[in-house]
């Protein structure tokens, strides 16, 4: 995510003479990376990327935070300046007669950590005045006017979102805020007129009649939001469950400021803060009175754990071994509480509420690391030479042409996880224990290191086709590793490159497939032979020499097998693919005599193995140079053949002895039956 910041309201927060140019610098150094710097009307406009993990730094606050630690760190003056504000317990009515009554508030859902809102009176229309408008102009925001550009400037500023509804309407739709989890198909419009229904399962605001008058830490209501005739605002904060907001969303496609901060798991604490400074301005700013007491319902607080973290884990991460008091006091200036164990070994770090990210040694150190400065850490060249064979196993052009060979036939790549949950670690026809168990997985799950590629596909191939209505043909291929494990326990696994496809196209169209891919990889002598031990298998080999090494008549490739449901998956070797395949045709010298080409159609059993039939068909005699499937109908396939004679023009008549030695092999062979007669 990436925010805008101009360099005259960063200076509100931060006391420093750096000019921006050295703040982008040494900050993108140790800190966010701040891309670029706009001149925007003479302003200094920093555009800076802030990972998705340091939802504390997607404000001017936050930003300011990591630029006084990192600049001091440099050497140069930098203070974060505290931050003027009221205290919750201030904010209370002048006086009793001036007192309107909050809404009933009513929370339904575990799912709502906080809510914390009040009710300001007498709202007077201003304009929004040229320091906010333009600091709002610049980071790309609209500009409405001072009573709803409020919260636009305090969320940006501060970091977490506030909404201000019409408290008026709230009181005329029943007076009442329900928080609780949608039914689906409720229909509610957002603040901007457009519709939308649930789907169920979303955190909504409703009345007492059950209509929706919010899409909290998403998108308002039109019912409630705040018009040209509001006089009176409920200021309203409210903290939901991350996954809650993530999920309505993307369900519905609102992606708001909003939505994106709550969804990072904002800190519910900086509440106290953003409902401050929204009073202050609606004071300043729309001359407006507070009316109510500050309705605070705080569920889930947050309470960071420590973190016990070793000092050698750090000079083990770090390559060197800083002085205790610089680690602690760099996670100090973060606004950790760090404490030394009594043997002085290890520290104990209580990150602050806003630093969720912080969670076990790794990430302390990750913090010293990057505030200590990368550039700073120790770096050594390998003690060895660079490697310059190539190995004989790989090759990247050919991977990269069979991919898009396959995308331009409509198969689909996919990626998926290499390790597997037992039950698909046995569908690849090794037992679990055959495979590697992995000690810490990340998931309970998926444990094993599979040892076939096909499994995953075939899951994943029927979770796409129920995705969809109808019937639709599904072609997928993936190519990765398969993990064979070692014949001694302590080494590695062996990887073993694959290319592997599921499809639930019948056998033919699979083959047919898979020979377009040979073919463009100029091996057109591709045969097929049934695995004796399993007869929903075949075993795919090539025929001829394979390299200047490997002079076997029979290769063997790979294998396609039957799978469930019908579904048809091929494996292919990659290092035997690499050896195979070639970069242009074998050359062929002109041929001295003439040729005949002729059609025999043959009624064949079902799932007759047709690459078997051509084999059948090509070595019947020498005269037979060239033998394609045509065409097929129903049960009966058209073959056309090519015959020629090195030393002669061939006549029909001397055909016939061969055409009937044709027909009595496939006879013999696979019960077929010539359609009409020689």
């Amino acid at each position: 995510m990436n925010i805008l910041i101009p360099h005259t309201w960063l200076l509100e927060h931060l006391e420093t003479n750096a000019s921006p140019l050295e703040i982008q610098k040494l900050v993108s150094l140790c800190g966010p990376s701040i891309e670029r710097i706009y001149d925007r009307d003479g302003e200094s406009v920093y555009d800076i990327e802030v990972t998705t993990n340091r939802v504390d730094s997607m404000s001017v606050r936050g930003i300011a935070r990591e630029v006084a630690v990192i600049l001091n760190q440099f050497g140069i003056e930098a203070k974060l300046k505290p931050l003027k504000l009221p205290s919750l317990e201030s904010l209370q009515p002048a006086s009793k007669s001036a007192n309107l009554p909050l809404p009933k508030i009513t929370i339904e859902t575990p799912n709502c950590h906080r809510v914390l809102g009040l009710v300001l009176s007498h709202i007077v229309r201003h304009p929004t005045p040229k320091y906010m408008a333009d600091r709002l102009l610049q980071t790309d925001q609209n500009i409405h006017d001072a009573a709803i550009d409020i919260t636009n400037y305090v969320t940006h500023e501060l970091g977490h979102p506030c909404h201000a509804f019409d408290y008026d309407r709230i009181m005329e739709l029943g007076g009442e805020i329900i928080i609780k989890e949608a039914a689906p198909g409720k229909k509610f419009t957002t603040l901007d007129g457009a519709e939308f229904t649930t789907v169920g399962g979303e955190i909504v605001f409703e009345n007492i009649s059950g209509q929706i008058i919010d899409l909290p830490s998403i998108k308002g209501a039109l019912n409630t939001s705040v018009n040209a005739k509001t006089k009176n605002i409920l200021f309203w904060i409210e903290s939901l469950d991350p996954k809650k907001v993530r999920v309505a969303s993307m369900t519905h496609a609102i992606r708001t400021v909003a939505a994106q901060l709550c969804e990072k798991q904002v800190d519910p604490h900086l509440a106290d803060s953003v409902i401050a400074k929204g009073v202050q301005l609606f004071q300043e700013l729309c001359d407006a009175k507070i009316a109510s007491p500050v309705y605070d319902a705080f569920q889930t607080p947050r309470h960071p754990k420590a973190i016990k973290t070793p000092l050698k884990t750090i000079s083990n991460y770090l390559g060197l071994t800083l002085p205790t008091s610089e680690i602690m006091a760099i996670l100090t200036k973060l606004e950790c509480e760090v404490g030394e164990s009594s043997d002085h070994l290890s520290l104990s770090v209580t990150p602050p509420t806003f630093r969720h990210d912080l969670e076990i040694p790794a990430d302390v150190v990750e913090e010293v690391a990057r505030i200590y400065g990368y550039q700073n850490l120790p770096s050594q060249l390998m003690a060895t030479a660079i490697p310059t064979l190539k190995p004989t196993d790989v090759n990247f052009d050919l991977e990269f042409k069979i991919k898009h060979n396959l995308a331009d036939k409509g198969w689909q790549e996919l990626y998926t996880y290499s390790l597997v949950s037992e039950n698909l670690a046995t569908e690849s026809g090794h037992p679990a224990s055959e495979h590697l168990k992995i000690a810490n997985p990340l998931t309970d799950d998926k444990v094993y290191l599979r040892r076939s590629l096909l499994p995953s596909l075939l899951a994943t191939a029927k979770e796409m086709l129920a995705s969809t209505t109808g019937t639709r043909t599904i072609k997928v291929f993936e190519l990765a590793n398969k993990y064979v494990p070692s014949q001694k326990p302590t080494e590695l696994p062996d990887e073993k490159l694959r290319l592997s496809f599921v499809s639930n196209q019948t056998y033919r169209e699979v083959m047919g497939e898979i020979t377009s891919l040979l073919n463009c990889l100029y091996r057109p002598d591709l045969n097929i032979q049934p695995d004796a031990a399993n007869p929903d298998k075949a075993l795919i080999k090539l025929t001829g020499e394979i390299s200047k090494t490997q002079t076997l008549t029979k290769h063997k490739l790979g294998f396609i097998k039957k799978l469930a449901t019908g579904w048809w998956g091929v494996t292919l070797a990659m290092n035997e693919l690499v050896a195979a395949a070639r970069s242009h045709p074998a050359y062929e010298p002109a041929a001295k005599n003439t040729g005949i080409i002729e059609d025999l159609t043959f009624t064949l059993p079902a799932q007759t193995p047709i690459g078997n039939v051509i084999t059948t068909i090509n070595q019947t005699v020498g005269w037979i140079k060239k033998v394609e499937l045509k065409s097929q109908y129903q049960a009966n396939f058209t073959f056309s053949l090519e015959y020629r004679s090195e030393t002669e023009n061939l006549t029909s008549e001397q055909l016939i002895p061969v055409r009937k030695k044709i027909v009595a092999n496939l006879e013999n062979k696979f019960q077929a039956k010539l359609v009409g007669k020689i």
